[in-house]
């Protein structure tokens, strides 16, 4: 399906925030990147991003500058332009004021370096809840990078194909059309049955952003643990970089290997220890937990890249 039109938009950040830093990491996010069409992070070079538009699930693409300190956007495929532009500062995290983000330097000197390297960096977030539950569910059992491949033959088949700012983008499936996949080649059938129940459960509103927001970060994920295939790890990762949580430090391995590792706690400390330490990074506990993630990825913070594995096995006991 092939849809055009266009609208414009602007986003001006609150507090410092880096676009060519936001580009790079999204270029490096499995679940985005493949139906990202990535023109370069210089000021005058063009983001393309298609999705699933909040609400109705109509398909969107953007196509997005930063120019004169705003996010400038097009829009194709749809009249709602706000919530295309909320959507959009949703995933690049501009929704949030960053005014005080680098005060917590202050609190916490061992987060200067990290800050320091990372200048501007904010939390990329998946396009929506729904696409976070399709992609646990793809990626269940599977490395991202063939994830990401099954992932690019959903989008071929049964996503919308959109023309922004003279080129296309691709959107992944809407929940009704994600209901007609009847196979994909070297899927189990049971990750079919289980798409299924994520487009169903989006359908339901089971997945929007502002209900689960509204729930909060113990009743949020917990109503999403009724979905076929949905655990506690994916039920948190859907609320927390689905509808892009900014005050929560989730009881997640790596990034409380990466916390102990940068304060010489090693890789799992305390948890009183992690709960004292994190307390003093709200309002911004889950940009910090990013931070952490960014910098251990990166080799930042030594002795966690490469163990996540490791580390995941090890937190279990």
């Amino acid at each position: 399906m092939l849809v055009t039109s266009a609208r414009t938009f602007s986003i001006e950040p609150r507090g410092p925030f880096s676009w060519p830093t936001a580009v790079a990491v999204l270029a490096r996010f499995g679940p985005t990147s493949r139906h990202a069409s990535l023109g370069g992070v210089a000021p005058d070079e063009v983001l393309r991003l298609a999705f699933p538009l909040d609400g109705d699930f109509g398909p969107v693409a953007v196509a997005l500058r930063f120019e004169a300190g705003r996010v400038q956007g097009e829009v194709a495929g749809s009249d709602r332009i706000e919530a295309v532009a909320a959507q959009v500062a949703r995933i690049f995290s501009l929704d949030v004021d960053g005014s005080g983000y680098a005060d917590l330097a202050r609190r916490d000197p061992a987060l200067a370096p990290l800050m320091a390297a990372l200048p501007g960096l904010r939390p990329v977030c998946f396009t929506s809840p729904y696409e976070t539950a399709a992609w646990a569910i793809l990626s269940a059992r599977i490395s991202m990078a063939q994830a990401a491949r099954i992932q690019d033959r959903l989008i071929a088949d049964l996503g919308t194909r959109l023309q922004v700012a003279g080129e296309d983008a691709w959107s992944f499936p809407t929940p009704e059309r994600l209901l007609t996949l009847r196979d994909l080649p070297g899927v189990a059938p049971e990750k079919v049955v289980r798409l299924h129940g994520v487009a169903r459960a989006a359908l339901e509103g089971r997945l929007d952003a502002e209900r689960l927001r509204a729930l909060g970060p113990q009743a949020g994920p917990a109503s999403l643990l009724g979905i076929r295939g949905i655990g506690p790890f994916w039920s948190s990762g859907i609320y927390l970089r689905g509808c892009g949580i900014t005050d929560v430090f989730p009881d997640e391995p790596l990034s409380i290997a990466a916390l102990g590792q940068l304060h010489g706690l090693r890789d799992q400390p305390d948890p009183d220890v992690v709960a004292g330490l994190t307390a003093a990074y709200a309002p911004y506990r889950m940009w910090v937990c990013f931070l952490l993630r960014v910098a251990a990825g990166r080799g930042i913070i030594a002795g966690v890249a490469g163990r996540e594995m490791a580390i995941r096995r090890a937190s279990r006991g």
